[in-house]
């Protein structure tokens, strides 16, 4: 190389991959730590399913249950509670499988990308030591106060692709939960209409939309997960995934407690649609102070860039 400029640029963009393959790396752990966690949770609802699957067969089979509870007078209703059961669990499994596979392929989303920049360490060292050798023979204050400089872009444009990082998953988020919205809006009416005698068709219908927006709100649950831990890369804390833990249940909570009637049913989707809303106002609040911090920090690159280059051109 035959310039400070060139040099500093190597530099710059070998401190990016650093600090990028440091995130990364971080990241994996953190994944790691939730699939073995979620994992357990799965296990768990793998083996209730299997319990109730049980209760079901035995009901269903030549057993003395089934002889008891037929005696009794009781069968059908015993065993149609059974099979609510035996649904509920396997809602509950359906959930916490998709969580599972939503946090591997994260995971190896990550790795992959981590591969990108395995190498940062080494290729710092190569060019800090050629460097090295190049300012022996050169002006070392000038080199000296353009790495200066040049160290202070590099952290800057860091902060800046964690911001922008954070507003895609925030959007993506977002995006998310106007979907479950959109399909509880949907299931809100039809379920009104229901009430007020719309017959099996609308029934039909509410039951579809709820299903969509069973999976909607699996979807964003995960999307706001993510945008969770891209906000504390950048140290903030939301009250996102509060909202995710506390307010959105799952599936099963508003469907199968609905069947008891649809007053119930329709007072569960108001609560579902009341915490998207939630979240979706949430979402909103931390992308507005993304943007802010963005303009914040491409104001003070720019700054930086400025008095790199008069620098330069100064000497």
């Amino acid at each position: 190389m035959d310039s400070l400029r060139e040099w500093n640029e190597q530099l710059r963009r070998q401190r990016e991959r650093l600090r990028l393959k440091e995130k990364r790396q971080r990241r994996i752990r953190e994944l790691e730590e939730e699939i073995e966690k979620q994992g357990r949770v799965a296990e768990e609802c793998r083996s209730s399913l299997n319990e109730e699957r049980e209760d079901v067969e035995r009901l269903e089979s030549a057993s003395l249950p089934r002889v008891w509870y037929r005696l009794t007078g009781r069968l059908e209703e015993r065993l149609e509670a059974e099979e609510k059961e035996a649904a509920e669990a396997q809602l509950r499994y359906d959930a916490a499988e998709a969580a599972l596979r939503a946090l591997e392929a994260s995971r190896d989303e990550e790795v992959r990308q981590l591969a990108e920049v395995d190498d940062a360490e080494a290729e710092l060292e190569r060019i800090v030591r050629r460097k090295e050798e190049w300012i022996r023979r050169y002006d070392p204050d000038t080199s000296r106060l353009l790495e200066s400089l040049s160290e202070e872009a590099g952290l800057l444009e860091a902060r800046l692709k964690e911001t922008q990082e954070a507003e895609e998953a925030g959007q993506e988020a977002l995006d998310r939960l106007d979907e479950a919205r959109e399909k509880l809006q949907s299931a809100r009416n039809w379920g009104t209409y229901d009430m007020l005698g719309g017959g099996m068709i609308s029934t039909h219908i509410k039951h579809n939309r709820i299903e969509e927006a069973r999976e909607h709100m699996y979807e964003a649950q995960h999307a706001l997960r993510l945008f969770e831990k891209e906000l504390a890369d950048l140290e903030w804390r939301s009250g996102a995934s509060g909202v995710e833990m506390g307010g959105f249940l799952t599936f099963a909570d508003y469907f199968f407690d609905g069947f008891l009637t649809d007053w119930v049913v329709q007072g569960r989707i108001n609560d579902a649609f009341d915490s998207v809303e939630r979240g979706i106002e949430e979402v909103e609040r931390q992308l507005s102070r993304l943007a802010q911090e963005r303009a914040r920090v491409e104001e003070e690159l720019d700054g930086t860039n400025a008095r790199y280059e008069q620098t330069i051109e100064g000497r």
